[in-house]
């Protein structure tokens, strides 16, 4: 049985530190706080993994929480690796009792496509997507971003989100 207190919160690094990092602020803004945090990314992303990796312990720190976060790194375009990886870690969150979010925001193609196409057979309730309506505020803080130029989604959900 899968417990809500018990959130795993999986995302995907790409080309954009900032995507990853603005959604991770504002669901946490909006009072989900994961007990795990998984970041997947590419070898050519890896080098950025440090600086996501200090500020979602920044932001859950401002939060009031402190999860334990891990990281793996799948090589570029292998979407047989990814699936694999994906399978194995939802497998073991599911067995140890956890509800699992997705945030895809970052993700490239390889990674976001073996997500979505594993979460099918695990506890996932969310799959989440900060789009912008205004391409001049890409590489800003999530604060520095006007709301009303933010769209943060749930796909597993009916309508843009405000609790996530």
């Amino acid at each position: 049985m899968v417990n809500p207190r018990k959130i795993a919160y999986v995302t995907l690094l790409g080309r954009s530190e900032w995507a990853l990092v603005n959604t991770y602020y504002a669901v946490a803004s909006k009072g989900r706080k994961p007990k795990r945090v998984f970041v997947f990314t590419e070898k050519t992303y890896r080098d950025k993994l440090p600086r996501v990796i200090e500020a979602i312990r920044a932001i859950s720190e401002a939060y009031n929480f402190m999860p334990e976060i891990e990281s793996v790194v799948i090589p570029d375009n292998s979407f047989l690796e990814a699936d694999k990886k994906f399978k194995e870690l939802f497998q073991r969150l599911e067995k140890e009792g956890y509800t699992i979010g997705l945030d895809v925001t970052s993700g490239r193609k390889a990674l976001a496509t073996a997500a979505v196409v594993q979460i099918r057979d695990f506890p996932v309730d969310r799959i989440i997507y900060m789009a912008l309506l205004d391409m001049d505020f890409p590489d800003r803080p999530y604060m520095m971003i006007p709301r009303h130029m933010q769209r943060l989604k749930n796909f597993l959900g009916d309508e843009n989100v405000s609790e996530i």
